[in-house]
């Protein structure tokens, strides 16, 4: 093959092979604003076969509206501007529409164009697709957003649909999904289902997002897989340490191609921050559960009890209502405990505590304050035949065997009842009246409910 030598080639074809050679786009418009030329680089990236651009108005062809969908008034366009003043101009960031209708982010530069005599015969754009930068640069805004809301978030409950926002303004999605791993069997549920309301009918959609994430938590890596009508998707594991906790979906894509590599690095970084605030919302509510509930009967502790009976007097004395304080101590369990071993005796609690809990309704509150010591908190309770007849249920429930270790044991509970506010208006002395029936009721032979 023969190579043309610089000096063989004509003026026209050396303007044609730089034309030619030029990777951004280029394209001279006249005073009248029509295409005089259109280099290679510009028909490729604008759509235009061949010369097909060449004589039609440049700004009604490819910078008629804004990247909003706003109409772009030829007035207020820089190349046109160009064309009035010759003053050359840099824009960093606008659209060029293609042929097909769809349109993509440019910068370009204008220099207009003299005649011997000085006078403006047309202007040259040169432009160039700005569409990856743009990405690169939402890619890192979306990082260091995910890494920022996820270290900030209260609950993950506000923190999802952070995440889908921000992942929205990179990957075409839809919807974005969450499912978790429930320890106790082991099977997937779905902490979150964001995206617009699905369609009426639409009852397989949950079940099919569970299926896509038991892929992603099977695979132990991202995954990618196509729903034919539905959509591309495309998950990711939530890993904690060592272990797999669930996984995060986007569901459909809105084309079905596939993602590029840093779409795929994006969403494991997403859910590797939305799994690293699992862990930190999770400790973080252990830590309150421990500091308000006791850890072998999973009962409120002394101290949140304390704080429920401050809140329901101070209610009680703004509605004018009633409450009653219920003091509980186990009889016969110190011998129970003895010879069965505390092992046996740790199980006892936690029968004793599921049913107490069982004998009150959804508003009251029973709680475990010492070794065999229980209290209850019945609000409202507006007569005393109510609370009484609470506090039978309580000693019935505590008189029937309970079954440890295959044996069959027997305790019972004295119960001391004290309302509000005929025998205390605050919490000191309310507590010492129940706490004196309750002695009470033991003295009298035990498995007892007294009224102060």
């Amino acid at each position: 093959m023969t190579v043309p030598s610089l000096s063989l080639l004509g003026s026209d074809a050396l303007h044609e092979h730089i034309l030619g050679s030029v990777s951004d786009g280029i394209h001279v418009i006249d005073l009248q604003g029509r295409v005089l030329i259109e280099n290679a680089a510009s028909a490729r990236l604008l759509g235009w076969c061949g010369d097909c651009l060449v004589g039609k108005n440049g700004h009604a062809a490819i910078h008629h509206h804004h990247a909003d969908g706003r109409l772009f008034p030829v007035e207020d366009c820089p190349i046109f501007s160009t064309l009035q003043d010759g003053q050359p101009r840099e824009v960093l960031d606008d659209v060029f529409w293609r042929q097909d209708g769809s349109c993509f982010p440019v910068e370009y530069r204008t220099a207009p164009l003299r005649d011997g005599q000085g006078s403006i015969y047309g202007v040259t754009v040169v432009f160039r697709d700005i569409t990856e930068r743009k990405l690169a640069a939402r890619m890192q805004a979306a990082l260091h957003g995910l890494s920022t809301c996820a270290h900030d978030c209260d609950s993950c409950a506000t923190l999802y649909p952070q995440i889908e926002r921000l992942l929205g303004e990179v990957l075409p999605l839809r919807a974005l999904q969450v499912a978790l791993l429930d320890e106790g069997s082991a099977q997937l549920q779905m902490a979150y289902q964001g995206g617009a309301e699905p369609p009426a009918g639409a009852r397989g959609l949950q079940p099919r997002a569970l299926q896509r994430a038991w892929q992603v938590v099977q695979g132990v890596g991202p995954c990618q897989g196509s729903g034919s009508a539905e959509g591309a998707w495309l998950g990711a594991p939530l890993r904690l340490g060592g272990r797999i906790v669930g996984a995060l979906v986007v569901e459909p894509l809105e084309d079905a191609r596939p993602c590029t590599e840093a779409q795929v690095r994006l969403l494991q970084f997403a859910a590797d921050q939305l799994a690293n605030a699992l862990e930190r919302t999770w400790r973080e509510q252990r830590l309150r559960f421990q500091a308000q509930y006791d850890a072998l009967t999973e009962l409120p502790n002394r101290h949140l009890f304390e704080d429920r009976l401050q809140v329901a007097l101070g209610q009680a004395g703004r509605r004018r209502e009633g409450l009653a304080l219920v003091n509980i101590d186990l009889d016969k369990f110190k011998p129970i405990n003895d010879t069965l071993g505390h092992a046996a005796g740790d199980a006892l609690l936690r029968h004793v505590a599921r049913r107490l809990k069982h004998a009150l309704r959804q508003s009251d509150t029973v709680a475990r304050v010492g070794g065999d010591e229980f209290v209850a908190l019945l609000q409202p309770a507006l007569r005393a035949e109510e609370v009484l007849a609470v506090a039978e249920k309580m000693r019935a429930a505590l008189a029937q065997p309970f079954e440890l270790e295959g044996q069959r044991v027997e305790i019972s509970g004295s119960i001391g009842v004290a309302l509000y506010p005929q025998h205390g208006q605050d919490a000191e002395s309310l507590g010492r009246s129940a706490d004196a029936a309750m002695y009470r009721a033991k003295r009298a032979g035990s498995s007892r409910v007294q009224l102060a």
